[in-house]
């Protein structure tokens, strides 16, 4: 058997184990695939600059937790101002007045928080939705002077009152002369008719009272644009349903502020005018 092993391997010219163990049985590398491997051996490294799938990744989900941290922010700030609205409707009508003077809030918060104080404990849903619109409107405030006025007002606290006043200074010398001066005047806005009135209609209105409604275009002593107040009321009813229905944004908020403000000027208008008319008596 070796012999015939032998033979073989002289037949072929080289030995046997020459053949195994010679240079020339490996794979030849040309000078082509030697710079094509030079190449990718230095494109490699760029491969690394590419972003990688968990990065990226991991920067949405920062993204999204940002996102949601603004959210949460909005309606923790909107909480705040729905309860200053109901700690400003628990004051008194001066007390009232001045921390919105100093505030320098505009008409419409004092105005909307007069008419929710005329609401009755049966108005439920309406009382809801006007603070609710107290705290939209409120949104504009300074955040540390309003809630420090309130809280001032709530310990009954005047020097710390009358310091917050003067660092703003937006009240006189003298403001106890000018709290008197405003007592009566005020008083008397609180008790006039036309604002109770006007905060009944409101209020029915809201809470799509037939009754109230039936009473109000009803009305035949004064003049005004009945078709304008239905669509005041439509208005508001629609942005309240969207609201309802979880379709609400920024721009939903900015839109059921002007809508129930027109419709508080409306009404308030209509009732004036009616009270002042000399064939009514409310």
């Amino acid at each position: 058997m070796t012999q015939v092993l032998r033979a073989v391997a002289t037949a072929a010219g080289t030995p046997l184990w020459h053949r195994l163990i010679s240079p020339h049985a490996l794979p030849k590398i040309t000078t082509a695939s030697a710079t094509v491997q030079r190449r990718s051996a230095h494109a490699r490294p760029q491969r690394a600059l590419r972003l990688p799938r968990e990065v990226e990744v991991e920067k949405k989900n920062e993204d999204d937790e940002e996102k949601k941290r603004s959210r949460n922010e909005r309606k923790k700030e909107a909480r705040e101002a729905v309860r200053w609205g109901m700690d400003l409707a628990s004051f008194t009508v001066p007390q009232i007045k001045r921390i919105l003077q100093v505030a320098k809030l505009e008409k419409e918060v004092f105005e909307a928080v007069i008419l929710v104080k005329k609401l009755g404990p049966d108005v439920r849903e309406g009382k809801r939705r006007q603070f609710n619109y107290i705290g939209k409107l409120l949104r504009d405030a300074q955040p540390d002077l309003l809630g420090a006025l309130i809280q001032a007002t709530k310990d009954g606290d005047q020097s710390r009152f009358q310091s917050l006043a003067d660092s703003v200074k937006s009240v006189d010398e003298d403001p106890e002369v000018e709290l008197d001066e405003s007592e009566s005047e005020l008083d008397h806005e609180d008790s006039s008719d036309h604002i109770i009135l006007a905060t009944k209609w409101y209020g029915g209105f809201i809470n799509k009272d037939i009754q109230i409604s039936n009473e109000v275009y009803s009305i035949d002593s004064v003049e005004f644009d009945r078709q304008e107040l239905r669509r005041l009321v439509r208005n508001v009813h629609s942005i309240q349903d969207r609201q309802i229905g979880g379709d609400e944004n920024a721009g939903e908020k900015a839109a059921l502020v002007a809508a129930n403000k027109s419709l508080n000027r409306f009404l308030i208008s209509v009732a004036k005018r009616l009270s002042s008319s000399p064939d009514v008596i409310l």
